[in-house]
């Protein structure tokens, strides 16, 4: 296809925009465009289905409600573009750079086209297939705009999607290996079974997202706002919390107490929940919403509690020798010695203090928190902020911290 006929077709199209009786729809289906510049044009609901567009140069060019699909933009330069609601199902975008494009309410699932015949006109004339979704490989998204997208499927290895909008995007199957979401908005967006294998997802707003069947233990989350309901967990495990809620209610008789070792249980929202005397020892509880939680003579040793908020929480005899507490808010937490009782609840008199030796409490928030006799033997509280703490009876025996945050905190006992 020659310069003048696509001149021709783009000037067609805009009286066709316009409303003009002498202008035709652009049709530009199968067309081999592979290289052309055409910035700042407007196919605006054109026709491309199947075309290539490889490597072509299309930066600030509209092409909203554009029929895309199938189509192959592999390499194609797509900067600040107009692709609002345009239709990519099946599309090739393969180190594509969409940096600022607006590709809100996009569809890119997959797609198959084929072609009747072969073509002498320069057209593409072999079948275009992309049954799982848009490939996106490698391509650089940087602050685009794709909020409601239809990418279920795509291929999203190693794309560069830092602040970008992908809120309420449906990425359900989406493969989003190596890729970099850092401070992208992903509120309310489908995961359901997405790939995160090695995705960076740091200080991205994940709230509201269903990640229901997503492995998240190989992406980066820190700092991301993140919570999930426990509907998202595997179904055994959801069952053992069931069963301890009963064994908490029935004071034993009914239910059994809950065992989780080494549990995912990352970003889960456990708020105001009572797993007292729950086994967690190894869990992975990152990010987790366990404010106001009870977690009294709970097993947490070894867990993995990083930005976990956990303010307010009753924690009270508590086991998290040697967890990981880095980040994590434990502003208010009840954390000090728990009066044990017989097996008819009568009070013995003896009282069982908690055990954070060896715990990471780096950058943590104590701040009010009661530490009466907690066991704090070499644990690691650089930076841990304890303004108003009680350290009362604590044993720092070989614990790492500065003087003046013992200075900020308060204790009854007499120097």
């Amino acid at each position: 296809m020659t310069p003048q006929e696509i001149a021709q077709i783009l000037d067609e199209h805009e009286k066709w925009l316009s409303r003009s009786q002498t202008g035709v729809r652009a049709n530009l289906a199968r067309a081999n465009m592979s290289g052309f510049t055409l910035t700042d044009i407007n196919l605006k609901s054109a026709k491309l289905s199947g075309a290539d567009l490889s490597r072509a140069i299309l930066t600030k060019s509209n092409l909203a409600q554009t029929d895309l699909f199938c189509s192959v933009l592999d390499g194609a330069d797509l900067k600040a573009v107009n692709l609002e609601s345009s239709d990519l199902r099946g599309a090739s975008l393969k180190s594509v750079n969409l940096n600022g494009a607006n590709m809100a309410g996009v569809d890119l699932r997959g797609g198959t086209l084929m072609f009747g015949s072969d073509s002498d006109d320069g057209n593409r004339d072999s079948p275009t297939k992309n049954d799982a979704g848009a490939d996106l490989r490698d391509s650089t998204l940087q602050n685009v705009n794709l909020m409601g997208a239809n990418l279920a499927g795509a291929n999203l290895s190693g794309v560069n999607l830092k602040n970008s909008n992908l809120s309420g995007a449906n990425l359900a199957g989406a493969v989003l290996a190596d890729a970099d979401l850092t401070n992208a908005n992903l509120q309310d967006v489908d995961l359901t079974g997405a790939v995160l294998d090695n995705t960076t997802l740091k200080h991205a707003n994940l709230s509201g997202a269903n990640t229901k069947g997503c492995d998240l233990s190989g992406a980066n989350l820190m700092g991301a706002n993140m919570v999930r309901d426990e509907d998202s967990l595997p179904q055994d495990i959801r069952d053992k919390l069931n069963n301890h809620y009963v064994w908490i209610r029935e004071d034993g008789r009914l239910g059994d107490r809950a065992v989780l070792k080494g549990a995912d249980l990352s970003y889960i929202d456990l708020s105001s929940v009572n797993l007292s005397g729950a086994d967690l020892n190894g869990a992975i509880l990152a990010g987790a919403n366990l404010t106001n939680a009870l977690l009294v003579m709970s097993d947490l040793s070894g867990a993995n509690l990083v930005g976990a908020n956990l303010a307010g929480a009753s924690l009270e005899g508590i086991n998290m020798g040697d967890a990981d507490l880095t980040d994590s808010d434990l502003a208010g937490a009840e954390i000090g010695p728990v009066d044990l009782k017989d097996n008819k609840g009568r009070p013995t008199g003896r009282k069982w203090a908690s055990n954070l030796s060896r715990s990471k409490l780096i950058n943590a928030n104590l701040e009010g928190a009661n530490l009466r006799q907690v066991n704090l033997a070499q644990a690691d509280l650089t930076g841990a902020r304890m303004t108003d703490a009680d350290v009362t009876g604590c044993n720092l025996t070989d614990a790492v911290f500065d003087m003046e945050q013992l200075e900020s905190a308060r204790s009854d006992e007499v120097d």
